[in-house]
């Protein structure tokens, strides 16, 4: 990665943004795939464990799909998906929903 990770950031975090960046400057559309995770690390100059964390979390966020065998792909966000998973932690019990409502 060209930039130091600031102070506080997780190495991922930096790794996320690079990704983005890398996303933008080559144009990338839904269903289009990105390189493999090995690429994704000698371009960014990241450590694979970084590269795979941050594939995961865009996977949880609905960013990406990862199809085996054949790669990881991007998808059309729908915002909805990250409101259903942090909704489904936070309300898990009964005294969380509510204090909620």
């Amino acid at each position: 990665m060209a930039g130091i990770v600031p102070p506080k950031q997780k190495v991922y975090q930096a790794v996320l943004k690079e990704i983005r960046t890398y996303i933008e400057e080559h144009h990338l559309q839904p269903g289009d795939k990105l390189p493999s995770e090995r690429e994704l690390a000698e371009k960014l100059d990241a450590g694979r464990s970084s590269i795979r964390e941050a594939l995961r979390a865009m996977e949880l966020l609905g960013l990406i799909e990862t199809r085996r065998g054949e790669g990881t792909f991007l998808t059309t966000y729908q915002p909805y998906q990250s409101v259903e998973l942090l909704s489904s932690f936070i309300l898990k019990n009964e005294a969380s929903r509510k204090n909620c409502l």
